[in-house]
């Protein structure tokens, strides 16, 4: 008999359609939260992102120039403020070194922990706090002029003969 009935609902349950649930619409930021993105987030991503997710390039049709480009999305979600476990960038950013997926890649300076906290912050919803936000951004400082110096050093570097 409890066969039947799996059975039964077994068959049910194929015969139904499967209807996928909508997205939830995203809810607007509100002014501390663009606020936020635009004094700490925006310059994380200038300085780890924004040269494969760009204007120049758009790696997985990811632009993380402008806010809004980076709330639309490529060819996945970037996150949905208040979601931060469903978040794939978070989950790249926040992978061991040594994972192929990892972002920025292993060829590029990572985010320091006190970037990826103020980025899972943000994304959670959360406001960055003024400390957390300061040590941020100098680290954020200190990865640019790191970049700044390394391009530096290659422009002047002796070309190898073929």
């Amino acid at each position: 008999m409890r066969i039947l009935l799996l059975l039964a609902a077994a068959t049910l349950v194929a015969a139904t359609p499967f209807t996928p649930k909508k997205a939830e619409p995203a809810k607007p930021l509100t002014a501390a939260q663009k606020a936020d993105f635009t004094k700490v987030i925006q310059p994380m991503f200038d300085a780890h992102c924004v040269s494969c997710h760009g204007p120049k390039k758009e790696k997985g049709k990811l632009r993380l120039d402008t806010l809004e480009l980076t709330l639309k999305g490529g060819k996945n979600p970037t996150f949905v403020i208040g979601k931060p476990d469903s978040s794939m960038l978070l989950s790249r950013v926040f992978l061991d070194r040594t994972a192929g997926d990892v972002m920025p890649p292993k060829a590029e300076k990572p985010m320091t922990e006190k970037q990826k906290e103020a980025l899972y912050a943000f994304v959670e919803g959360q406001p960055i706090s003024d400390e957390l936000a300061k040590a941020a951004l100098a680290d954020t400082k200190a990865a640019l002029a790191a970049a700044k110096t390394a391009a530096a050093d290659a422009k002047a570097a002796p070309k190898a003969k073929k």
